[in-house]
């Protein structure tokens, strides 16, 4: 069964901290560290990264305030609401299922190898996941070309400040992580990604909380049904940094990924929780941009009961209790202006190219178009 890799990145911490100049003392660690992404990148599309560099009192201080908003009343979390005009702030009848996870697999079928006539197709009414969320854009509105920041004016006084500080911190991770995938990728600078015009103060990021809450009910005839929090979707960006406050959240895979041969053409995994870890998933964009040489691997997030004695004969009845969740995610988008076209790495004679040049904001635009009245993710 394939594991989703944990890595210590504290090689890239350095290497991000001494400006891209190799040396010191991890330094020599940095090839087996890439050499790990690259792996997961090609084989799963997630990994778990640790030694990260991130203040634990950040993500603290951004989750506390997460928590006071989501338990305030709904007027105070709906004064600045998701809208067509403002793609942030709150929203909370969120449908993504597999409708939203279809339409971005199926685009990429368009240009790519994942046809369309691969993937299953269901109805597309699907109900609201069963989460809140709020999100933020990119502090600096006039070089990012996306609408300018609003908190709610009757939230949480920590509330703007924490979420604030997260973002900043976010996009310092993503510069880390990108000089990773820059090697990963054998580009000719580790600071490939971070050239102006690519992911520079022009980056259209976004940050979203999300709170999933308690879930209670008999379990009846329901016990072998999966109870779904957030659909099956990919995430449409480059990657994202998800922190995670606790299981449920799956990945679906191959058996070719998997290794196992079960009569099923592919698989939920667990993505495990690790309290001091980030989650990263690589996103659509970045599928593209790899001639499909990377995953954008589809994933959801659904209910873990509290209350599961395994070794109950009976299991079908009984009441399911699933405890309140929260997650942050940080949806890593390049500057809008980045023309994005498969890496000369990723082609060769047995991968031609599969995709034509695209400017980030037009791949963005397009996703949105395709996500219309599923909202975003997690």
């Amino acid at each position: 069964m394939a594991a989703i890799p944990t890595i210590d990145i504290s090689p890239l911490v350095q290497l991000a901290e001494r400006g891209g100049v190799d040396g010191g003392p991890n330094i020599e660690r940095l090839d087996d560290v890439v050499s790990e992404i690259a792996r997961a990148c090609e084989t799963v599309g997630f990994f778990a990264v640790t030694h990260h560099g991130v203040d634990a009192s950040v993500i603290s201080s951004a989750w506390e305030a997460s928590r006071a908003f989501f338990d305030c009343g709904a007027a105070v979390k709906g004064a600045v609401a998701m809208s067509g005009d403002y793609p942030y702030g709150y929203e909370s009848h969120e449908a993504l299922g597999t409708a939203r996870g279809l339409s971005a697999l199926e685009a990429i079928g368009e240009e790519g190898e994942n046809a369309p006539s691969k993937v299953e197709r269901r109805p597309s009414t699907l109900s609201p996941d069963s989460k809140e969320t709020f999100s933020i854009g990119p502090l600096d509105s006039v070089a990012s070309g996306m609408p300018a920041r609003q908190f709610p004016p009757d939230a949480p006084t920590a509330f703007a400040p924490a979420l604030t500080e997260y973002f900043s911190v976010m996009e310092n991770l993503a510069r880390v992580l990108f000089r990773g995938l820059a090697l990963a990728l054998n580009l000719d600078d580790a600071s490939w990604f971070l050239r102006d015009g690519c992911f520079d103060e022009g980056h259209q990021c976004a940050l979203r909380i999300l709170n999933y809450p308690q879930l209670e009910y008999e379990r009846e005839d329901e016990s072998k049904k999966v109870r779904i929090r957030a659909g099956a979707h990919t995430d449409y960006g480059a990657m994202t940094i998800l922190k995670s406050g606790g299981p449920g959240l799956q990945l679906r895979l191959s058996n070719e990924a998997t290794g196992t041969n079960d009569g099923e053409s592919s698989l939920w995994i667990d993505v495990p929780h690790l309290p001091d870890a980030f989650i990263i998933n690589l996103g659509d964009l970045m599928q593209r941009w790899t001639n499909d040489r990377w995953r954008s691997t589809l994933h959801r997030v659904i209910a873990v009961a509290d209350n599961v004695d395994p070794d109950a004969d009976d299991q079908s009845s009984g009441v399911f209790h699933s405890s309140r969740r929260q997650s942050i995610a940080f949806f890593v988008n390049m500057n809008g202006n980045a023309t994005v076209v498969p890496f000369g790495s990723c082609v060769d004679d047995d991968h031609p190219v599969r995709y034509g040049a695209i400017k980030a904001s037009d791949h963005l635009i397009q996703r949105h178009r395709q996500s219309m009245g599923n909202g975003a993710n997690e």
